[in-house]
């Protein structure tokens, strides 16, 4: 029988404290709730996706004249350039280039400014997204979980089953919904998002969505479906 470490037992911990409240009534701290978004930030959310589509159409169609350029070249004159993997590979070295520049920033998210990494707290890149949720509602909520599950417009069960496993799998969506139930940075929500295996993508207007509410600092749910709906998009809907 093998023994679980220290986050296994805190994960143990929190699942039984977990069941045994439920049904009672636990009298937790209040907490208020985000406060609706007002015009400025819609006008704010609203500029950032508009410009992040803009940019991304452009991006699409230099792609596009680059690759009806490099093909017939390919066609005409194989020996030119080597064949197709040759003209292939300035795609290649830009899609390495952003993920390394990706990873530059996560660096620097997770380092201290002297370049030494930081403590073992939240902006570690080894903490599990269930550790991170847990740390989050304990620290910023009072361990008031049934408040933050609600606002992320999860049941009791899907919180239950995510805080109680390490290696549980969650959807994009979910994890996205504890981050504003969470109310976290643009920062601290990448952490977030890392951990459960995901990131936000500047080419799906959905994710764009997502990333101009937590720059404009737009939490609640309720908020966010606007957004969704005004662009043609899945809004969230709570669980039963």
């Amino acid at each position: 029988m093998s023994i679980p470490d220290g986050r296994g037992v805190f994960l143990l911990w929190y699942n039984m404290c977990m069941q045994m409240t439920d049904g009672m009534e636990v009298d937790f701290p209040p907490i208020p709730p985000p406060p609706p978004m007002t015009d400025v930030q819609r006008e704010t959310a609203e500029a950032h996706i508009a410009a992040a589509i803009v940019r991304e159409r452009e991006k699409r169609m230099v792609r596009n004249a680059m690759a009806a350029a490099l093909v017939p070249a390919c066609v005409a004159e194989p020996d030119a350039c080597g064949g197709m993997e040759e003209c292939a590979m300035p795609g290649e070295r830009q899609r390495l280039k952003k993920r390394a520049l990706a990873s530059d920033d996560f660096k620097k998210i997770c380092e201290l400014p002297d370049g030494k990494p930081r403590p073992p707290n939240l902006h570690s890149a080894n903490l599990s997204f269930a550790a991170r949720v847990i740390i989050l509602v304990r620290d910023r909520f009072s361990n008031n979980a049934p408040a933050v599950y609600k606002a992320a417009y999860l049941s009791r069960k899907t919180y239950s089953a995510i805080i109680s496993d390490e290696n549980h799998v969650v959807s994009k969506r979910t994890a996205v919904q504890l981050a504003f139930a969470l109310r976290l940075s643009r920062a601290e929500a990448d952490l977030l998002l890392h951990a459960a295996g995901y990131h936000l993508s500047r080419s799906v207007v959905e994710d764009m969505i997502f990333d101009a509410c937590l720059e404009a600092k737009i939490y609640r749910l309720e908020d966010v479906n606007s957004l969704l709906i005004a662009h043609d998009r899945r809004p969230f809907s709570p669980q039963c």
